[in-house]
């Protein structure tokens, strides 16, 4: 006697349409394709079963079909449950309500298993609405469903044997065109008919798309080995006529639309070379460099030509002994500016130094170890780095110029020439040796008050400055006043090829934890437009190459949304704003919002009470109109000689006019720019909606 032959096929729902279809292509795909259905309900999941214990015949009408926010959003109503007792009753009787009215119509826009046929837009000649699968964001939940049945009369459900490790499982799988790919070009119309099929395969460098071979493809496809399987589970049902049916259905994770957009293609062997090859993966360990050393110096850098930016729209001379009498007072407004800068840039210095300290010492040892040593020749990438950071430092000019008030005195307390270490290796080291005052210290570092300024690790090492460049070697170079926005992109390019010495300095094998590479820094594969369709699969691993896996016909191919979509429709959010604003009405909510500050975010709240909207203002102008903000640090919070925090109660209520209010300043101000105005707001009348009475 033959063995059964196990294949997928639609849901059983699906067959009576498929068995009066005349055109034989359509009855193949309504019979044997899976269906994905859609939801617009975080109750999806009770509709669903709902639906299947009460009147399965409805399935057809939640196909996903085209939409969006502007139409056709409705779908099907969900079913009301039905009694137990009354279920095989109820079926009774829609099946005789069916026979009398002839047949069931299939549902108009889009809805119904018709509208599982795939159609080709480009040889249809017309342009088709795409199918896009949105987000849980927007209240739409998507399964994909199908039955597992054995060839032979009847169509009889093929139960999964879990005993013997049988499962059923679907993968998703993304879409390419034909030949070499190019990310900078557009790419070719959709067909259906044509494009490959790629797998999502997990790897030691995460996942990546492997393509599918176009024989295996047009054989009924493959299971890959590695391939990401999602799990299918099994709903039991009766049909109309009493017979027991078993349903596989599985949740699409279209949330994860960025995991599959942003995954790299794998090559196999035998494909052509990609047109662009892709970038390798970052070392985990330089994720660490480049986001606690080299990107925070580049911020520095910035920060400094803001900074200096104002002398050269204000036309200033570059020495700053050259200015008039008149601004060269110790309450000069531009004077003020640079030591406010060289206080940030300093307290910003202190902290990079430290990570960079640390950095090498867990990540390169032997790095460390021979800081301040000299290096006869460079021979060894570990050697560049030594010699790099030997060899960077501080300008002549701003050593003596750090050690000077703005009116010019010196500043006595510091430890003579000692305060300024003579290269980045013996600072690295200094920063090391104060990790435990870096990490306690409390007050803001101010350099011209000397209990301010001992709070703070005795020794200077600015990795940027605004009036004076900073470093006479790698990694920075001296900055040329009339080219000063060029010396900041070679500043940045010198700070790029220190890290590119780090990295080649590198140990093969690490020597510490390090993060996993966040997504943001794997390149992506492609992110002009995807197309996905998903195929159900059948193992049975005890079988060996004798049964192998079975997979179903693809679905109709499909995109998916990304959280912020054009076209995805907006789940519904309501913001009840106080109804009575007047004092009398605003004063009865319940300030039921509690803040827990610390004694030193309240000290630092304390420093901004002061500040007025002119003050902000002030602040942003050029030379001479600036002026710099005066939020003299006063430490934490203290009552009683004892530092203590607060826990502070407001009123959310209150809060979101706030939010509405300054919103639509700040969107009128931007307007400007963007001329978003007409898109942003729209509003209704509410006849009667009245804050009194």
């Amino acid at each position: 006697m033959g063995k059964d032959q196990v294949q997928w096929t639609s849901p059983s729902p699906f067959w009576p349409e498929a068995a009066g279809s005349s055109d034989i292509v359509s009855r193949r795909a309504i019979l044997q394709q899976p269906a994905i259905l859609r939801f617009a309900s975080d109750t999806f999941m009770d509709d669903f079963v709902t639906m299947l214990h009460a009147d399965p015949t409805l399935l057809p009408k939640f196909v996903a079909a085209p939409e969006t926010w502007r139409g056709p959003t409705k779908g099907p109503l969900p079913v009301k449950p039905v009694p137990v007792f009354l279920q095989a009753l109820n079926r009774l009787g829609l099946a005789a309500a069916r026979q009398k009215d002839a047949a069931l119509p299939v549902a108009t826009g889009g809805f119904g298993a018709s509208s599982l046929i795939t159609t080709n837009p480009a040889a249809a000649g017309v342009t088709q609405p795409k199918l896009k699968l949105y987000q849980p964001a927007h209240q739409r939940y998507y399964l994909v469903t199908a039955c597992l049945v054995c060839g032979r009369a009847g169509l009889p459900d093929r139960a999964v044997d879990a005993g013997r490790q049988e499962k059923a499982t679907f993968v998703i799988r993304r879409l390419f065109p034909p030949g070499r790919l190019n990310i900078k070009v557009p790419l070719p119309t959709f067909n259906a008919d044509t494009w490959e099929e790629y797998a999502l395969v997990s790897g030691p460098s995460g996942n990546s798309w492997r393509r599918v071979p176009r024989e295996t493809q047009l054989a009924g496809g493959l299971a890959i080995e590695g391939e990401e399987q999602l799990p299918l589970f099994a709903m039991n049902f009766t049909e109309e006529l009493g017979r027991k049916r078993r349903l596989f259905a599985g949740l699409i994770p279209s949330g994860k639309r960025e995991v599959y957009m942003g995954a790299p293609l794998l090559p196999q062997p035998n494909d052509p070379p990609p047109v662009v090859p892709p970038q390798p993966v970052p070392d985990a360990r330089m994720i660490l460099a480049w986001t606690q050393i080299t990107e925070p110096w580049k911020s520095l850098v910035e920060r400094a030509n803001t900074a200096s930016a104002m002398k050269k729209s204000a036309s200033l001379p570059d020495d700053p002994d050259d200015l008039p009498t008149e601004v060269s007072v110790g309450d000069n407004t531009f004077q003020s500016t640079i030591k406010t800068a060289r206080e940030q840039i300093q307290t910003g210095s202190w902290y990079i130094l430290l990570d960079f300290a640390k950095f090498l010492k867990e990540q390169m040892n032997s790095v460390w170890s021979r800081l301040g040593q000299p290096v006869p020749s460079v021979v060894t990438p570990e050697d560049a780095l030594v010699n790099a950071l030997n060899n960077t430092k501080v300008n002549a000019t701003l050593a003596a110029d750090l050690r000077k008030k703005v009116n010019g005195a010196s500043l006595t307390y510091y430890q003579g020439t000692a305060a300024i270490p003579a290269n980045l290796s013996l600072a690295l080291k200094a920063a090391f040796a104060a990790e435990q005052l870096l990490e306690t210290v409390k007050t803001s570092y101010e350099r011209e008050q000397e209990a301010a300024a001992r709070a703070w690790p005795l020794f200077l090492f600015p990795l940027a400055d605004p009036a004076i460049a900073t470093t006479t070697l790698p990694p920075l170079a001296p900055q040329s006043p009339e080219t000063a926005d060029k010396a900041v992109d070679t500043n940045k390019k010198k700070i790029d090829a220190l890290a590119k010495l780090i990295e080649n300095a590198l140990p093969a094998q690490a020597t510490a934890p390090a993060p996993e590479i966040p997504l943001v820094a794997k390149q992506p594969m492609d992110m002009r437009e995807g197309w996905f369709l998903i195929r159900c699969i059948f193992d049975r691993p005890e079988c060996g190459p004798l049964d192998k896996a079975v997979l179903s016909e693809p679905t109709k191919a499909f995109q998916m949304a990304g959280f912020f979509d054009p076209d995805a429709p907006a789940r519904p959010i309501r913001i009840a704003l106080p109804l009575d604003t007047s004092p009398a009405g605003l004063r009865k909510f319940d300030k039921n919002t509690a803040f827990m500050i610390s004694d030193m975010l309240c000290g630092q709240i304390d420093r901004m009470k002061g500040m007025t909207l002119g003050d902000l203002v002030l602040s942003v102008l050029p030379w001479p109109f600036h002026k710099d903000l005066s939020v003299p640090d006063n430490g934490p919070c203290v009552s009683g000689g004892v530092e203590v925090g607060m826990i502070c109660s407001l009123s959310i209520p209150i809060i979101t006019i706030c939010a509405l209010l300054l919103l639509m300043i700040i969107v009128s101000l931007l307007d400007i720019i963007f001329r978003w105005i007409p898109f942003f707001i729209f509003c209704f009348p509410l006849p009667k909606f009245k804050a009194k009475g």
